[in-house]
């Protein structure tokens, strides 16, 4: 059994800061939270081409989304129940999308004496991080998610079929090339 690390804990922390700040902002939550999940992949896709389209593309983005989150988040509209469970049902979904990201993204270590080798997460990270990387279970899943084509597949379809499509939409090309 992998144990929890700090890592994980901080991982699940951001789910519940963003789940809390979407409930806060009531439908307008709900509207940043789902955009931000469906402006992910074209972002990851422009970012891979060049990354500085991407941060005016993601700014962009952004504030489109905090306009329409504003609109839609009036007071009124905010302390209602309903919307409080969609904007906290967007935070989480953005929570997760980022948690997802942020497990996916690590560097990817080479063997110096073989080049076909990779580590994942990496083990030349400073001490007290790559301890806690190499026993995260997050980061376990984000590692088969980044490296599925490279490993075995799994026996449940279910399972394969969820490795697939989040790896279609939060990994772009083959970084281990």
């Amino acid at each position: 059994m992998i144990g929890v690390t700090w890592v994980d804990v901080l991982l699940v922390a951001l789910v519940a800061v963003y789940t809390a700040l979407g409930a806060k902002r009531g439908w307008g939550g709900l509207v940043v939270g789902v955009g931000g999940v469906l402006l992910l992949r074209p972002l990851l896709v422009v970012g891979a081409r060049g990354p500085a389209v991407a941060l005016v593309a993601a700014l962009l983005g952004g504030l489109l989304l905090a306009v329409i989150g504003r609109r839609l988040g009036s007071p009124a509209l905010r302390q209602r129940w309903p919307g409080m469970v969609g904007g906290g049902l967007g935070g989480l979904a953005l929570g997760l999308a980022m948690t997802v990201a942020l497990v996916t993204s690590l560097p990817i270590e080479r063997n110096v004496l073989n080049p076909r080798e990779i580590y994942y997460p990496p083990r030349n990270a400073p001490w007290g991080v790559s301890a806690a990387l190499q026993r995260s279970p997050l980061v376990t899943m984000g590692r088969s998610i980044l490296l599925y084509p490279l490993l075995p597949e799994p026996e449940q379809e279910l399972e394969r079929r969820a490795y697939q499509g989040l790896r279609s939409w939060f990994v772009v090309g083959e970084p281990w090339n």
